[in-house]
């Protein structure tokens, strides 16, 4: 079977000067990835010629995770900078916005503006505070509630872990090195998400604002094999006081493939997840356009998705949720 003529991503990394930060994580996130930086800096000429070598109509930017809590102005002006980028190239690229969390009241203000004032398509925030606090405290709801709002999506990112989380749940009879990859893309980032979505869940915000849509990614930040169980556990443990999970999951929670490139994990995603929930990202530029083109063409080859399936997974689905209606390039 042919591959989709063309793909949508969104989980697509820039760097934008006024978010820059010198700290450990981003030192060694670029230490890790020696060449991701310029890539992440270029956001025009370099980036539009990958995407056209890679199938890519739409690439909806977001920035670099674990800058923005704490640094509004810094925010407002990255977010200024990324419409600047947009607006260059509007039928190719559209933007995430990065929200100050640790500020509430002046997140839901910037989301407001860059929704209104910017055109950028909703946010990606930062999955907790520096202090590892999750958002679950009404104090926090403010943004969620302008989220319902304007209909836009809130897509919750991994961040860093702090120095104690490491030492007190990852480092063991192994180099510092690997507890730090412990930590984040190999089990920690994932299991810190996924439960600030049960948390959230939980908490009763998805009963308050029940049309919120919340993006996650790395296919399902591993809660798609545990919805069952989930849905069961939640009932007995809250005395039935909440609402079902699944019931959450197929009506406010959309996920992305983003870094993973495996067939057989995306079939069972969509075991358990809506067909119009689940969409193509790659997550430059720590995975490679090239990379995921080749998915792409692997899920064509040797899955069981059908050709209408693939399309919307590889674009339709994107397309629909960020309301694109514009006709998309073709390759």
């Amino acid at each position: 079977m042919l591959p989709p003529s063309l793909t949508i991503t969104l989980e697509e990394h820039v760097a934008f000067p006024a978010l820059e930060k010198e700290d450990t994580f981003s030192s060694g996130i670029w230490k890790l990835f020696p060449e991701a930086k310029l890539a992440a800096q270029d956001t025009s000429t370099g980036r539009i010629a990958s995407m056209n070598e890679n199938h890519i109509a739409f690439q909806i930017m977001s920035h670099v995770p674990g800058l923005a809590n704490g640094r509004p102005e810094a925010c407002r002006k990255a977010n200024d900078e990324m419409a600047e980028a947009v607006k260059k190239n509007p039928t190719r690229l559209g933007g995430l916005a990065a929200l100050p969390m640790s500020h509430p009241d002046l997140a839901a203000a910037e989301l407001k503006r860059v929704v209104k004032e910017l055109g950028l398509l909703g946010a990606m925030i930062d999955n907790h505070l520096e202090d590892m606090t999750h958002y679950d405290d009404e104090r926090f709801w403010p943004v969620f509630e302008m989220a319902e709002r304007l209909d836009v999506p809130i897509y919750i990112h991994p961040s860093p872990p702090s120095a104690s989380r490491i030492k007190d749940a990852f480092e063991g009879n192994y180099s510092a090195a690997v507890a730090r990859g412990l930590s984040s893309a190999m089990w920690g980032w994932h299991e810190d998400t996924g439960l600030h979505v049960l948390k959230l869940y939980l908490a009763g915000l998805f009963e308050r604002f029940p049309k919120l849509k919340i993006i996650i990614g790395h296919m399902g930040e591993m809660i798609p094999m545990m919805v069952d169980r989930i849905t069961a556990a939640a009932a007995i443990f809250s005395e039935g006081k909440a609402a079902k999970f699944s019931d959450v999951w197929d009506r406010n929670i959309w996920v992305t493939s983003s870094g993973i490139f495996s067939v057989r994990v995306l079939e069972m995603l969509l075991k358990v997840t809506k067909k119009d929930r689940v969409m193509y990202s790659v997550d430059t530029p720590f995975s490679p356009n090239t990379k995921g083109w080749a998915y792409i063409q692997e899920i064509a080859d040797k899955s069981s998705l059908s050709k209408e399936d693939q399309d919307d997974f590889a674009f339709g689905n994107a397309k629909k949720l960020f309301k694109l209606d514009f006709e998309l390039e073709k390759f």
